[in-house]
């Protein structure tokens, strides 16, 4: 079975050396493009519960916010301004373009200086394997157009698509290629110029429609 990160939601946890409880849920709402903080009903009704911010005090176990970001969380991510913020993207394997605040939450602005741990939530998803032959297929990409657009082996990515292999370092970064298509266009940034131009045109307007 295949799991994906879903974009749309991370789990809160506090970490100490000893324990890592589950705190709450953190979900947006595509449709209506609000937040909702949801304590863990363990966590909430405990004695020890620490809210996550101000804002989102243990009086009420459930959380909505229709003007964006909760505050709490927003503040975890790193300024654009930051001179290191690009190299920092790049260590955690997103693109310095990503908007989406759920996967910068869990990447970049994971740890802070409270106990307050934010992961990914995994949901299941088409194998990265079939995925990847139904984007060939679609875009009718041979294996020399994925390896040049994403800058990976020819030979791994033919022998991936035959059936002959099942490379993980390979398949791992077509995932976040194919899954965060902000990724996928910062990439061909750097690659277009080494497809035919009709190629890099079809690919930057794939990932444009899915971002």
């Amino acid at each position: 079975m295949q799991l994906n990160k879903d974009p749309n939601q991370l789990e809160v946890f506090s970490e100490t050396k000893r324990r890592k409880t589950l705190v709450g849920t953190l979900l947006f709402d595509p449709k209506d493009k609000t937040w909702k903080f949801t304590y863990d009903k363990k966590y909430w009704r405990s004695k020890n519960a620490i809210a996550v911010g101000p804002e989102l005090g243990l009086k009420k176990q459930t959380h909505r916010g229709d003007k964006g970001l909760f505050a709490s969380f927003a503040d975890r991510i790193p300024p654009r301004a930051n001179p290191a913020y690009e190299e920092y993207c790049e260590s955690q394997g997103i693109s310095p373009k990503e908007k989406n605040p759920i996967i910068l939450l869990t990447s970049i602005g994971r740890r802070g200086p409270s106990t307050f741990v934010f992961e990914p939530v995994w949901q299941e998803g088409q194998d990265i394997v079939e995925r990847l032959k139904n984007f060939a297929g679609e875009l009718n990409l041979s294996a020399w157009d994925i390896a040049t657009a994403f800058d990976l082996f020819q030979l791994s990515v033919q022998r991936i698509l035959n059936g002959k292999s099942k490379d993980k370092n390979i398949l791992n970064l077509i995932e976040i290629f194919l899954t965060f298509p902000e990724v996928a266009l910062w990439k061909l940034e750097k690659t277009n110029k080494k497809l035919p131009g009709g190629t890099a045109a079809k690919l930057s307007e794939y990932f444009s429609e899915k971002r």
